[in-house]
Order: C-alpha cells, then sequence, then structure tokens
C-alpha cells in the first residue's frame, strides 16, 4: 500500500501544533525501537526515551517544520548510528533547491575553522570565514555538525559531510536565505562582501561543494581509472560502489596481461575518500584481486524483528517503492537468514552470511602482488568503511588519510527502511541488520573508525596552494618504495 504522506513543497514555512508535532515525535520513537537493528549500542533505552519524553515536553504550542526537522535531527544524531537518518520528503527538498537561497562556495574546515575553498566567487580563496549573516564560524561548525549522522564517536565524518555539502546544512540550519553577508579574513585584513544566493540544484550540479584542489577528471566520475606511469601506479577512484560489477571487472582485467600473468603496474591506489558505500560485489571482485581468494567477513549478526512494521508510513525498503510484494521479499529474506534465540533476538547462523553474490561471470585466476595504497576519510563510510577495515589486515595495504567514517567494530544497516512521519511529513531512514565484525582491530577504539597507517591532515597551505596533501603523500611514499626496490 502507498502512504500518503503530506508535502509542504509550497509551504516551508509549515506550521505545526503541538499535538502533531507529538504524534511525529513519539513515532519516530516507535519505528526507532521496534524496527531498528540495534539502536541502542551507544546510548541506553532508557536514556534515549527519556530525550524523546523532554522534547515532547518542551514543544511549543506551534513550531515550525523547518523548527521540528532540526530538533529532531539533533535528537536522531543521539542513536550515532551513520545508517539512521532523518530528511525531507523528495518533493518539499526538490522544490526548495529550484530556489536561490543556497550559500553558493565550497569551503574547507582546517581545525574547526571555515575557510573559502572555491575560486570563482567575489571571495578570495584561503579567506578565512569570520561571519556569515552574523553567525560565527566556530557557532556554524557546531550548529551544521549536530545535524550530520556518524557511527559512534567518529567525527571526521561529521566535518567532511559539513564540508562536502555546506550550503545545503546552512539552509537547513537557518532557512531560506537570498543574499549572505559574509565577513572574512584574507591576508591579516577584515573585509565584508554580499554572496547572492544560488538555486541548490545549481549548487550541486556545478560541483561547488567540491574542494578546488580536485580539478582532475578523477573526481567527477563515479568510477575512474588512470595511472601515473613514471611510477608504474595504477590509480583507481572509487567514489561510489554503486556501479556496474561487470564495468568494473573490464576495467580492472584490461590492466592484466595473461601471457606474463602479471599487472601493467606494481602499485595500486584505491581512492574511497568520498566513497559512501554500495554494492559489496565490487568488494568481492577487488578483494579477490588483491588477496587471491574470495572475500570473508565474519560477522556476528542479528535483527530485533522478522516483520515490516507501520505499512501505512513505509514508503519503500532499500530504493523500492512500497508494496506488499517489497515487503514479503523482506520479510522471506529475514526469515530466511535469522532466527530466534533466547535474548529475543534473531540471530543469523552464519558467520559470512552475506558473502554468496552472483557476479554474473566468472573472475579470471588473476591477483596483484604489488603494494596497495587505500586513501580514506571521513566520507569513506558503510561498505567503503568495511572494505577499508578489511584491507587494513593485509600486510601489502598501507592505508593513508584520515579515520574512516564507518565503525571499525561494528555497524546496522544492510536493509534500509523508509518511513514517512504523518504530519511533518520527514523521512526517516531505519536500518535492520546489525553486524559484529568478528576479526576486528580489538586496539581500534570503541565506536570509532578505522585509522590510517599514515595520518595526513589538510593545513591552510595545502588549500591555498590547491594541493591534494593525501594523495601528493601516497606518491611519495610510492617513490620511496620503489628507490629501495620493495616492488
Amino acid at each position: 500500500m502507498m502512504v500518503s504522506v503530506p508535502s509542504f513543497a509550497n509551504n516551508l514555512d509549515q506550521i505545526l501544533t503541538k499535538e502533531a508535532a507529538t504524534q511525529d515525535l513519539n513515532l519516530y520513537f516507535q519505528l526507532i525501537d521496534e524496527q531498528h537493528g540495534n539502536p541502542y549500542a551507544y546510548i541506553s533505552r532508557v536514556e534515549f526515551k527519556a530525550l524523546v519524553d523532554a522534547q515532547v515536553k518542551a514543544l511549543p504550542e506551534h513550531i515550525s517544520q523547518q523548527d521540528f526537522s532540526i530538533l529532531l535531527s539533533e535528537l536522531n544524531q543521539k542513536l550515532r548510528c551513520g545508517h539512521t537518518a532523518v530528511s525531507m520528503d523528495t518533493q518539499t527538498l526538490k522544490t526548495a533547491t529550484e530556489r536561490s537561497e543556497f550559500f553558493p562556495y565550497a569551503i574547507s574546515i582546517i581545525d574547526n575553522e571555515i575557510f573559502v575553498d572555491f575560486e570563482e566567487g567575489n571571495i578570495p580563496l584561503g579567506s578565512k570565514i569570520i561571519s556569515i549573516n552574523g553567525i560565527t564560524s566556530a557557532q556554524m561548525v557546531t550548529d551544521l555538525t549536530a545535524l550530520t549522522i556518524t557511527d559512534g564517536f567518529i567525527e571526521t565524518k561529521k566535518l567532511r559531510e559539513i564540508e562536502q555539502k555546506f550550503g545545503y546544512y546552512y539552509f537547513l540550519k537557518y532557512g531560506p536565505i537570498g543574499q549572505f553577508k559574509v565577513s572574512y579574513d584574507f591576508d591579516g585584513l577584515v573585509k565584508e562582501a554580499l554572496v547572492e544566493g544560488v538555486p541548490g540544484n545549481q549548487m550541486m550540479a556545478n560541483n561547488y561543494m567540491r574542494p578546488v584542489y580536485k580539478s582532475h577528471e578523477r573526481y567527477f566520475h563515479f568510477t575512474h581509472l588512470d595511472a601515473v606511469d613514471s611510477l608504474q601506479t595504477l590509480v583507481l577512484t572509487l567514489n561510489t560502489f554503486q556501479a556496474n560489477p561487470e564495468w568494473f571487472f573490464d576495467k580492472i582485467a584490461a590492466q592484466y596481461d595473461k601471457a606474463s600473468k602479471r599487472f601493467r603496474f606494481n602499485s595500486l591506489v584505491l581512492d574511497l575518500r568520498n566513497n559512501e558505500g554500495g554494492d559489496r560485489r565490487l568488494l568481492n571482485i577487488l578483494y579477490k584481486i588483491i588477496a587471491g581468494t574470495d572475500l570473508v567477513d565474519p560477522s556476528n549478526t542479528y535483527t530485533r524483528s522478522l516483520t515490516i512494521t507501520h505499512e501505512k508510513q513505509l514508503l519503500g525498503i532499500n530504493g523500492a517503492a512500497n508494496n506488499a510484494e517489497v515487503i514479503n521479499n523482506a520479510e522471506n529474506y529475514l526469515e530466511k537468514y535469522f532466527v530466534s534465540n533466547q535474548d529475543g533476538k534473531f540471530v543469523s547462523p552464519e558467520h559470512n552470511w552475506h558473502a554468496d553474490f552472483d557476479l554474473g561471470f566468472e573472475l579470471d585466476d588473476i591477483r596483484f602482488e604489488g603494494k596497495v595504497y587505500v586513501l580514506t576519510s571521513g566520507k569513506t563510510f558503510s561498505a567503503a568503511a568495511d572494505f577499508a577495515r578489511i584491507l587494513s589486515q593485509m600486510d601489502n595495504v598501507i592505508l593513508v588519510g584520515e579515520e574512516t567514517g564507518g565503525a571499525h567494530e561494528a555497524r546496522t544497516a544492510n536493509m534500509l527502511l523508509n518511513y514517512g512521519l504523518p504530519n511533518s511529513g520527514l523521512v526517516i531512514q531505519v536500518p535492520v541488520i546489525f553486524e559484529s565484525f568478528i576479526n576486528h582491530d580489538k586496539d581500534n577504539g570503541f565506536g570509532r573508525g578505522t585509522f590510517p597507517d599514515f595520518f595526513v591532515k589538510k593545513t591552510y597551505t595545502d588549500l591555498i596552494n590547491k594541493k591534494d596533501a593525501v594523495f601528493e603523500f601516497t606518491l611519495d611514499l610510492i617513490a620511496q618504495s620503489n628507490s629501495l626496490g620493495s616492488n
């Protein structure tokens, strides 16, 4: 059954009564409490229920849709689950992004200060933003990161999320604004500038959210292959795992010489810095090429329910629109892989329960035996963070960059339910399946991401010189390794 969720596309200032907001808050808690695979990994049920009740008690008699969205987003972050999200409904967001009320310039956050990371505006590249419309840089970082989601206690994902979508998050927090009064410091001189807002869809289409140093075409493709010939290095940029596995494998296989049984390069760079996950089949392909064996990533896995509740509010499952067949398929899947245990959970008896994928083709018996360099950031999330964690255990793999945005120890994801709240129209994404990874590094830290072997942090000098510090550091490592003859 399709659910009719109210759309406020022509009225972004929709006002909710206290009763309507209370109903949505209570439904939100029920969805988390009943359907989420493990909502209380970082906060107890008692604590979270108390936070919800406190928000209900503090509600005014009337609250704007925008303020309610902020309230719920900040509450949702307390779960510390990167797959549990609050967002506007599609039509409202579409209408909003067509309006010229978004801050147009990309920014970088360095040491919790905001810098302009854009060359074509009326504020110089590298300018330190003091305030926008009277809101200080420090306050913006605090306000906007509170709207983001991350696994556990990872801070890198919050900061990279704000960097990539600053105009969008500014809109969510402070509302639609047609003109921005910016106070900034450049070369020690404090100046002011007026910046005209742009449509959100234009901002995204023109890549205004991308740092200016990313001028190489590999940053503008979902998946891209290129090479540094002087270092005999193949660079594989994976900005998503939502790609066609057959196409992907063909591109890799084209670099393999079957006669000599060798790849045409000595080092492989996997850039996962903008990869937020997707199809785990690509992990299988890459892992087999690098490790020479099938991927085995054992986990203790469970779900807390085998049924999909609140069907009237259900919008879809894993991107498929809500209907009886979609729900039946999801419930059949859960019943197939999970059985009840004494703790009231439904546990998978298989430690590698999701390893079986039909690729649709056979992998050739090829293996890359050189050094592999994996580039990570806070945007390395979900399946991409899984892959960084798995590869970090291998002797010929070196991680460079910063802590991943996906948890190293465990996470809740896989089956994602989208619900529409009946009064605010907000969409809640609820993950159903919890995984605790058996082979994770126990010294990594509770609720943290996977740490790189070499921490490389962007500096102001890197920004002003449009330097990709992580990539250049990696190339230096490869050059040093080549000079020592280790490849």
